[in-house]
């Protein structure tokens, strides 16, 4: 049986905590698994939408389980949070509360539900058998505070040489409301179209850092804090010289690295950008499969267009055209004939 979470199910979300499968790495790695809060405190959080399902044994030898998926108002797309415990989905019953999912989420309004998991995890292959495909495959670096980067310095300071010879255009700054069209066109112009069909343009929230140079966006890191540490999605045109210095004054110049650990996400069509990354001290952490699930598809049908000339009459435009084509050649006959 599957059904909405209550709180007859608080002792059994206390059992499995621990047990629990994260399948949105931007939440594993800031936040932490979080389903009571976010169960609980749905109707109380502004612009965002939980839905927390409970499957209980029907059967004997069947496992209890919690799943939760999150949708934010302004997004088109719902994220698969948890599983607890993950093993769930090596059994059968495992499709039924996928589908379930699935179902609360399309009742929402959103188009696609997202999971990220490895590719070498059982619940990959119980996410394909129940619909999910690739779509874009991405590596998790890491830099915790005190980290040594290649060279045997600890991370980079004020001061050091790389600051030092680095170009004083490269600097970054906090995005503004000014600067949402061109991160717009630089997703446009950098993310493939298949992930541009399951996840829209980064929503602005005042935290990112822009890189500018000579009137054109280059550069731009999408930040989200928590407790646990901070989520960076970077986008990098092509154009964009010396990543490794971008990235090293990025470093000096953000504080909270200092306190917290820093997660880098570099998707496949960015792979380029992981040995600057590895030379300034990051460590990847895992290799992830980005999964979606449609949960709605464009229908197209036939609209008939009203001509207002024509709607009170009945003409037939072949018939005169046709004597008119008749005659024509008549003349031409006959011209040919006399000439």
């Amino acid at each position: 049986m599957i059904r909405a979470f209550d709180w007859r199910d608080l002792s059994l979300l206390h059992r499995l905590r621990d047990r629990s499968l994260m399948l949105d790495s931007q939440q594993a790695f800031t936040r932490g698994p979080q389903a009571l809060q976010n169960a609980l405190l749905d109707a109380l959080t502004p612009g965002r939408w939980a839905c927390t399902l409970v499957t209980r044994p029907s059967t004997p030898g069947e496992e209890p389980a919690i799943a939760q998926v999150l949708l934010r108002s302004e997004d088109t797309y719902a994220r698969l949070a948890l599983i607890t415990p993950g093993s769930i989905l090596e059994k059968p019953e495992a499709l039924g509360l996928l589908e379930a999912l699935v179902r609360a989420a399309g009742q929402q309004g959103a188009r696609n539900l997202i999971a990220e998991v490895e590719e070498d995890a059982p619940a990959f292959e119980s996410l394909r058998r129940a619909g999910f495909a690739i779509y874009a495959r991405q590596r998790v670096w890491r830099l915790v505070p005190g980290a040594a980067s290649a060279d045997g310095q600890v991370g980079v300071t004020p001061g050091s040489d790389r600051a030092a010879h680095a170009d004083e255009r490269d600097l970054w700054r906090r995005e503004t409301s000014h600067d949402e069209i061109p991160i717009n066109s630089l997703y446009l112009n950098l993310v493939p179209a298949l992930v541009q069909q399951a996840e829209p343009p980064p929503r602005h929230t005042g935290q990112g850092w822009v890189h500018w140079r000579q009137g054109e966006l280059l550069g731009y890191l999408n930040l989200d804090r928590g407790p646990l540490g901070v989520w960076v999605q970077p986008y990098f045109h092509p154009a964009a010289e010396g990543v490794d210095d971008l990235l090293a004054r990025f470093l000096e110049d953000f504080e909270d690295r200092r306190a917290r650990p820093l997660y880098l996400c570099i998707r496949s069509y960015q792979s380029w950008a992981g040995s600057a990354l590895e030379r300034l001290g990051f460590e990847p952490v895992c290799d992830q499969a980005v999964l979606m699930k449609r949960l709605a598809a464009p229908v197209r049908q036939a609209v008939p267009a009203t001509m207002p000339a024509l709607e009170r009459s009945s003409p037939e435009p072949t018939a005169p055209f046709a004597r008119a084509a008749a005659a024509n050649f008549e003349r031409r006959r006959l011209k040919s004939r006399t000439d």
